[in-house]
């Protein structure tokens, strides 16, 4: 992993692999459950105090030839849920926000319930909880210790920073993008609010041992980004550059999340000095084999395969795969992972193909 982020060749293409939902998992847990047997047998005598929490993720990670772990974060927490059923959890989070989460017709689904700003005046009085409060990290240097034992990379997640925003302080999104169009200074206020929450958690992480920070900030769809790039640069950007900045000061790498075709402000974060981009997705048209060939030397480009890995033939998805890992991984500098996750839809059949497949073609990378 660390020859990938530092753009050497490794031996072996680093993967991350998940699920679009909850209903895609137990589709095929049955099969991670035969394939994780051995794994969890290896693992019996460790399972101790705080760490039996990671052991079915080690045995998911060992099957699905992952490599990431997350071990723990320093975002915004699910205070309590207000109401659940066998479909849906209604959930509130620190901040006050609200939302409605579940799964409708095999598709994980997330409506926001509410927002705590609903006027300015609502900001002034907004308290979020303290960022140095050491409860909110008991365990993790242990714990990033544990999984880098095990042999797996562990991540640290903050908040994003525009969808800090738009997902705890005040929403929909087309309000957020009228706030930063008309009303910028009270925009100002909002992402201040979020960032400086996320710099003092990122800090605590940092210090505790965090080898990589991520977030989510999912800033466009795939014709552009949701805002003009140059309001992005003033508003948004300056607080990317921060974390970034931090987190290479205590010597970790810093993975940012988006969707969208993003292409406008990538040279931004490139010389701001981001270490990994993800999801590098082809339906939003951010092509790999263009950003390999303009950023593949300084940017570790994490993603590549299609959201409709779950519709392809067997034949189609090897080629799909086989394709990918010729584009993105000479020189290093290449994480394999889909723009969508692996979906309910996949038969069984091509979900272990796709396994097998990943697994053997990144140990024994196809010629380009």
């Amino acid at each position: 992993m660390l020859a990938t982020v530092l753009h050497e060749d490794p031996s072996v293409v680093p993967q991350t692999i998940g699920f679009t939902n909850d209903a895609a998992r137990a589709k095929f847990s049955s099969i991670i459950e035969r394939g994780m047997g051995h794994v969890e047998n290896q693992s019996a005598n460790s399972q101790v105090g705080m760490f039996k929490r990671f052991e079915r993720a080690f045995g998911e990670a060992e099957f699905l030839d992952n490599f990431f772990i997350g071990v723990g974060g320093g975002g915004f927490r699910v205070k309590r849920t207000v109401k659940a059923d066998s479909r849906w959890r209604l959930v509130e989070w620190e901040t006050g926000a609200v939302w409605r989460m579940g799964t409708v017709r095999n598709m994980w689904v997330r409506e926001y319930v509410k927002y705590p700003v609903e006027y300015e005046d609502d900001l002034d009085r907004l308290v979020l909880p303290d960022p140095d409060d050491p409860e909110r990290y008991r365990g993790l240097e242990k714990a990033i210790e544990y999984v880098r034992n095990r042999g797996f990379f562990p991540l640290c997640s903050i908040n994003g920073f525009f969808s800090g925003v738009w997902y705890f302080l005040r929403g929909p999104l087309h309000l957020i993008l009228r706030d930063m169009y008309s009303n910028r200074r009270f925009y100002r206020k909002l992402i201040t609010k979020i960032g400086e929450f996320n710099l003092q958690a990122e800090k605590n992480l940092l210090e505790r041992g965090a080898l990589m920070i991520t977030w989510v900030d999912d800033l466009g769809y795939n014709k552009g980004t949701f805002m003009n790039p140059k309001l992005y640069e003033e508003l948004v950007f300056p607080w990317h550059k921060k974390a970034i900045e931090l987190a290479h000061k205590h010597g970790a790498f810093v993975n940012m999340h988006s969707h969208g075709n993003i292409n406008a402000i990538v040279p931004l974060l490139v010389d701001a000095g981001l270490d990994v981009l993800n999801p590098i997705g082809p339906s939003d048209n951010m092509r790999l084999e263009e950003m390999k060939k303009k950023y593949g030397d300084r940017l570790c480009l994490q993603g590549g395969l299609s959201k409709h890995l779950g519709f392809m033939s067997c034949e189609e998805l090897k080629e799909h795969v086989l394709d990918r890992i010729r584009t993105g991984s000479p020189g290093g500098g290449f994480i394999l992972s889909s723009e969508g996750s692996l979906p309910y839809e996949m038969s069984c059949e091509n979900f272990s193909a796709f396994i097998r497949i990943s697994r053997k073609y990144r140990r024994n990378k196809p010629p380009s």
